[in-house]
């Protein structure tokens, strides 16, 4: 992952810079040049790059792990390291700092920035999450009084603090947008949509849910977020056809016309979608289409009246193609309830020929109404 003009102007803007400290001087502290502590930070000072710095940074913390100049050790080679993109120690000597500092801005922004290159994203919210509110602190904080100079390291400060929240957002989003385990996912979405509520990133995910928990095999939430996706103003037949599905599984007759008659309402008006060719457009339309129609059917048919029949079986019919040419457990299906409605409604004339080829396939095909249509033929035949 490269980093982001953004990041890199963040990382750029520091240099007026004042930063209150709450813990030990790590930016300009007193250095006795002469000291054995203050010779290896003297060089590391005077070297012409960060990768000369990083060696001699390494063997002063090193050489003093409890030095008084510890802090500002690891503030130096953590810069260091971010020039030569060490990310993994930039994270490592920033943990300590966060322990010294812990509301040092910088510091933290430093690690999390690290992070974000070694995508290391479940170590990353937490800090994403500390960060926060003192990054909101520090941009909403006040003009202080004070001279010119003081005035300006404010400025900057709170010129980097809002940069930093800018950021932080960005960094949930980008967290988000990588997950590609369906659990994980779903977890970044929580966090985008529950930390930045109006953020434009955190609009429109109700499709991403919807395919995470489909991963998942959890069909509560699936169905859930389907129907948040089509009271957003989704336009996806499949959504409308499977919550028909569910609503008629939950005996929910009028939810389940409704989403019905709105699937085949867009498989009418649709235009191809980007993505698909005209031929193939044309299959899922007939496909969910005769499925659409046979589940219509389904709805009339424990009514048990003829004219509930009638409209059974006007739906049904329009399935035959598809669903004969599938086979399987819902051709099956169809035929036997396309039989029913012809013995219930008129058992003469055509339609008893009708019945029985229908009753006929039926028994001929391995479900659950095998043999119910095979002892229904029999009969039907024995009325002739």
């Amino acid at each position: 992952m490269t980093r982001t003009c953004f990041t890199l102007m963040l990382a750029l803007g520091l240099a007026g810079a004042t930063f209150a400290q709450d813990g030990p001087n790590i930016r300009n502290p007193s250095i006795n040049t002469e000291s054995p502590e203050g010779k290896p930070l003297v060089a590391a000072g005077l070297a012409e790059s960060a990768a000369e710095r990083v060696p001699i940074l390494e063997g002063y913390l090193e050489q003093f792990p409890d030095g008084e100049l510890r802090g500002y050790g690891l503030f130096q080679a953590q810069k260091a390291y971010m020039e030569t993109q060490q990310n993994e120690k930039v994270v490592e000597v920033g943990k300590e700092l966060i322990g010294l500092v812990p509301n040092d801005l910088e510091v933290r922004h430093n690690v999390n920035q690290a992070l974000v290159q070694l995508q290391q994203w479940d170590e990353l919210y937490p800090l994403l999450v500390e960060a926060r509110p003192i990054a909101e602190k520090q941009a909403s904080s006040t003009e202080p009084a004070g001279d010119e100079e003081q005035i300006a390291a404010w400025k900057a400060q709170k010129e980097y603090a809002d940069g930093v929240v800018q950021w932080l957002e960005w960094a949930t989003n980008t967290a988000t947008m990588q997950q590609t385990e369906p659990a994980a996912k779903i977890g970044w979405m929580n966090r985008l949509t529950e930390n930045y509520p109006d953020s434009d990133a955190a609009k429109g995910l109700e499709t991403q849910y919807v395919v995470a928990y489909q991963q998942m095999g959890d069909q509560e939430n699936m169905i859930a977020w389907m129907k948040k996706a089509v009271e957003a103003g989704s336009q996806d037949e499949t959504y409308y056809y499977t919550l028909a599905e569910d609503a008629l599984a939950k005996g929910e007759e009028e939810a389940a016309i409704g989403y019905a008659e709105k699937t085949l309402e867009l498989l009418e008006s649709k235009p191809v979608p980007e993505g698909m060719t005209e031929e193939q457009w044309t299959a899922q339309k007939d496909k969910i289409g005769a499925y659409t129609q046979f589940l219509l059917g389904r709805v009339y048919m424990p009514k048990n009246t003829k004219p509930a029949y009638r409209t059974a079986r006007s739906h049904m019919l329009k399935s035959v193609d598809v669903l004969k040419a599938e086979g399987g457990q819902r051709y099956h299906v169809l035929s036997y309830f396309l039989g029913v409605c012809y013995v219930q409604l008129d058992i003469q004339g055509d339609n008893i020929k009708q019945a029985t080829y229908w009753m006929g396939q039926a028994a001929s095909t391995d479900g659950q109404f095998k043999g119910q249509a095979a002892e229904a033929l029999k009969k039907i035949r024995a009325a002739q």
